[in-house]
C-alpha cells in the first residue's frame, strides 16, 4: 500500500501570511488538526498543528492578526505519494508527529496522512488478532482434559 491510497485529499493548505486565527477557524471547522503552509508559489513551507495553536494562545499571539509563519514547525518530514505507507508511518512514530504532508518532486501539497488514518488500516488487522485469540482461548478452556495413563 503506497501513501497515495490512504491520504487525504485535497490536503488543507494555508498561504503563510494567513493569520493564526483564521488557520485555527479553518481547522476547527474542518475538524483536522493540522493544515500546510505555503509560500505564493504554493510549495510546502511548513505545517500548523494544534500544537502550534496551543503554543500561540500561551504566549497570546491570537487576535492580533500574526501570521502562521511565525509559529508553524518548519519541518522536513513530508512522503511522496508513491512511498510505502509502512515507512511513512514509522517516519512519523519516530518523529512523534500525528500529520505528515505528502508533496510532488516540486514540493507542492498532494495529501496529508494522518495517525488516525494509519490506525484504520490496522483496525481489521487488531480485530482479527483479538477474534483469533479469543476463540483459541475458548477452545481451550471447553476441551476435556486428557488422562494420561499411569
Amino acid at each position: 500500500m503506497r501513501t497515495r491510497d490512504l491520504m487525504e485529499v485535497p490536503p488543507s493548505v494555508v498561504p503563510e501570511e494567513t493569520t493564526i486565527d483564521d488557520a485555527a477557524s479553518a481547522m476547527w471547522e474542518g475538524n483536522i488538526g493540522s493544515v500546510i503552509v505555503v509560500d505564493k508559489a504554493g510549495v510546502m513551507v511548513g505545517i500548523l498543528t494544534e500544537r502550534d495553536v496551543l503554543f500561540s494562545v500561551t504566549k497570546a499571539l491570537t487576535g492580533k492578526g500574526v501570521p502562521v509563519s511565525s509559529i508553524m514547525s518548519k519541518t522536513s518530514l513530508k512522503a511522496s505519494p508513491n512511498e510505502n505507507i509502512i515507512t511513512a508511518v514509522d517516519r512519523m512514530t519516530k518523529a512523534n508527529v500525528r500529520h505528515l504532508p505528502v508533496v510532488d518532486k516540486e514540493g507542492k501539497p498532494l495529501g496529508m496522512i494522518s495517525m488516525r488514518d494509519a490506525m484504520s488500516i490496522s483496525e481489521p488487522l487488531l480485530k482479527f488478532v483479538l477474534h483469533s485469540t479469543r476463540k483459541a482461548k475458548h477452545i481451550e478452556e471447553t476441551e476435556e482434559p486428557t488422562e494420561t495413563p499411569d
